[in-house]
């Protein structure tokens, strides 16, 4: 019964699916040589995602290194081309592998000198391009649905066109500038090829400014896209309007920070697109670079789109607090349905920096963020400025009450260092733990190198825990010892709730401080902090633990006491009936016992 019940299990395609969605490659292919149930369902796992591309096509006939252009003795072999012409029969074996394909990405952008290739990454020579070209078959990949491919050159973009097809839904590329009209076959090709893309993922070599026409031209032959993605600081008015004009868009998105290099705040510095009535109408997500009082402005027309339910901002310069105040109030009026609210300075080491620093007047406080409060949809708020904010413990304590239905806080976790400017304590986190319920992930910077009354906090029954946080992120707050702050965290947040500490992009903000000015040893003490948050995150799973075992034991001893209470209550009762039976006998018989 158990090997029959054993055996049904293990053929059982929805388990083995997610059984090998944890193994390896490695892994998988031992699993395609068990049986041939498991081969079928290996090999499609296995297959579904290919991101070496050289490692996939040596299955269709072996690779061997040649000279990439016309050979001399002195140099090296550098790009791998196929030993032998293709045959019918290579392809015939291929089908049995290609169909599988779901997914194609071919990324080459960190081998762009030949220094970089040779130590790294070996591509692909030319001619394995053509060889591919002459594919007896439809489509090299007929069931291939998302292609990425990032070209290190621009010589290098033209052969991803032998895998495009119209089932290609997802396509990611990166553009590069080069003569005149030159990329304008290429790009025609493309929409013509993948003219059924739903979601476009843009990588740009230079600023928007050069490739505006070619951006143009992708975005208006590819009419059926949903979903949109650039890199900061390239969503320019042009590009916006072009945008409007897409009938099915859902989601604009931008890059990640550490992808913004080739952008250019200039670009966006004027941010001010004039979009038709009928624009933008299935939009729900929008992302984009702007000074914030042009970002208000925006907000205000009657073009903007009423039904968002995300909006990013990332913002191009430092505004006042009134500024923001006014952005937050037209977000407040114009975006009713808004449940994704982010406001994001990136320091960058283009960033500019003022020093000193302003003072705590000039600074956002509690009522800059007042209007928010009203805004009662918004479920995630992600809030990022240069300096820290004008905030204090009680501060929190209002922000926490007023806005009781968070799941996802980041405020301002990773300011400018600076000396004296304000802090919030460990004890701005107890305001949230009290009145957020739903509260997942939370991000503040704050100074744990005191904590005062720590002794009566710790003894005290009253402190309430975060119900549902699953990460505490800390970015690079000030601490001195580790000890104390595991102490104070293990009585707040739950079990598995790790403490996350650093910066989201290390290497320019270290440029921008630099750049800033800011004496390299407060940049030194950052390092410490780290080390010293780090030590929280080991210490802290065996702290909480250990707490929760003693809440457990003093549970139990809470509950054995009662027990014995009423056990006492139960044995007080029965002496007072029995006393009153002996009354009642003396009474009847009229004598003692």
């Amino acid at each position: 019964m158990e090997a029959h019940y054993g055996r049904a299990v293990g053929h059982i395609d929805e388990l083995l699916v997610m059984i090998f969605a944890y193994l390896d490659d490695r892994a998988l292919s031992r699993a395609a040589c068990v049986c041939k149930h498991w081969c079928e369902i290996a090999l499609d796992c296995l297959w579904h995602e290919v991101t070496d591309l050289r490692r996939a096509l040596t299955v269709l006939a072996p690779l061997a290194l040649r000279p990439e252009r016309a050979s001399t003795s002195s140099r090296p072999p550098n790009a791998y081309a196929f030993k032998r012409p293709l045959t019918a029969e290579d392809w015939r074996r291929f089908q049995r592998y290609s169909p599988r394909v779901r997914r194609l990405r071919h990324d080459q952008r960190h081998a762009r000198s030949s220094t970089e290739r040779a130590k790294r990454h070996v591509p692909l020579h030319p001619k394995v391009f053509d060889d591919l070209s002459a594919c007896p078959y439809t489509d090299i990949f007929p069931n291939l649905q998302s292609l990425t491919w990032f070209a290190c050159a621009p010589n290098r973009q033209q052969p991803s066109l032998v895998f495009m097809h119209r089932r290609v839904k997802h396509l990611g590329m990166h553009i590069y500038r080069s003569e005149p009209h030159a990329s304008t076959g290429f790009l025609t090709d493309v929409c013509t090829r993948c003219s059924g893309v739903t979601s476009l993922e843009l990588r740009l070599e230079e600023p928007m400014r050069h490739l505006e026409d070619d951006v143009v031209l992708l975005l208006r032959g590819l009419p059926q896209l949903l979903q949109v993605s650039l890199p900061i600081f390239s969503l320019t008015p042009r590009v916006f309007v072009e945008l409007s004009r897409l009938r099915h868009v859902v989601s604009i998105t931008l890059g990640h920070p550490a992808q913004a290099e080739p952008g250019d705040r200039r670009d966006v510095a004027d941010f001010a697109p004039t979009i038709r009535e009928d624009g933008f109408v299935t939009l729900r997500s929008l992302a984009f670079s702007a000074r914030l009082p042009d970002a208000t402005r925006l907000l205000h027309t009657t073009q903007c789109p009423a039904r968002l339910t995300r909006l990013h901002i990332k913002a191009v310069e430092i505004a006042p607090p009134t500024a923001l105040h006014d952005f937050f109030c037209a977000v407040r009026d114009r975006c009713t349905s808004l449940v994704d609210l982010s406001l994001d300075y990136i320091i960058a080491p283009d960033s500019t920096i003022t020093s000193p620093p302003p003072l705590p007047q000039e600074r956002p406080t509690l009522a800059t963020f007042r209007p928010l409060f009203s805004a009662r949809s918004i479920r995630t708020f992600e809030f990022r400025w240069d300096f820290a904010l004008s905030l204090s413990d009680d501060d929190m304590e209002g922000f926490a009450s007023g806005w009781p239905l968070l799941e996802s806080l980041q405020l301002n976790p990773e300011p400018v260092p600076e000396p004296n400017g304000p802090k919030l304590s460990l004890y701005a986190l107890i305001p949230f733990a009290r009145h957020c319920p739903n509260l997942r992930y939370l991000a503040l910077h704050m100074d744990a190198r005191e904590l005062l009354d720590l002794p009566r906090l710790l003894r005290s029954s009253t402190i309430t825990p975060f119900q549902r946080l699953e990460t505490l992120s800390v970015g690079l707050s000030a601490i001195t010892k580790a000890e104390p702050v595991t102490l104070f965290l293990s009585q707040l947040l739950p079990l598995g709730c790790p403490v996350s500490c650093g910066l989201r992009w290390p290497d320019a903000f270290d440029l921008a401080l630099e750049h800033a000015r800011v004496p390299l040893e407060v940049r030194t003490e950052m390092s410490t902090f780290w080390m010293r948050w780090t030590e929280v995150a080991k210490l802290l799973p065996v702290a909480t633990k250990a707490r929760l075992e003693e809440k457990a034991r003093f549970s139990a001893l809470e509950r054995q006491m009662h027990a014995l209470e009423l056990s006492r209550c139960e044995d007080r009762r029965r002496l007072t009936y029995l006393e009153r039976e002996v009354q009642d006998l003396r009474g009847r018989t009229g004598r003692t016992p």
